[in-house]
């Protein structure tokens, strides 16, 4: 079974960004995409989710799109962070904790 997870962390007062909407997107090798997963981060931030990958998804891509523009309050430049990954390995767990703020963020892979 293959997990994926990510942390949401706000940069500008060090809180965990609860709330925010992340759809994973599959896409196929003829560039169809079609929603995977659905969810909010949780309280702490966080999303996690468990998945039986075939083979056939294994050679899939994927996009995960966080809509943070409804996260802050204030004038934002970033409105939505995209992040495109695979998940080759159907017995992997694949981490993209992100920090974020109203105009920028980093990710990172963590194994």
């Amino acid at each position: 079974m293959a997990t994926i997870s990510s942390h949401l962390l706000n940069s500008v007062d060090g809180n965990h960004a609860n709330g925010v909407k992340v759809t994973i997107y599959q896409i196929n090798s003829s560039g169809e995409k079609k929603i995977f997963f659905e969810t909010e981060t949780d309280e702490g931030g966080r999303i996690l989710k468990d998945f039986e990958l075939s083979n056939n998804d294994c050679a899939c891509e994927y996009e995960m799109v966080c809509k943070t523009g409804d996260y802050f309050s204030e004038k934002k430049v970033v409105s939505e962070i995209i992040v495109k990954f695979k998940m080759e390995n159907p017995k992997k767990k694949y981490h993209l904790p992100i920090i974020i703020s109203p105009n920028g963020y980093s990710i990172w892979w963590s194994k």
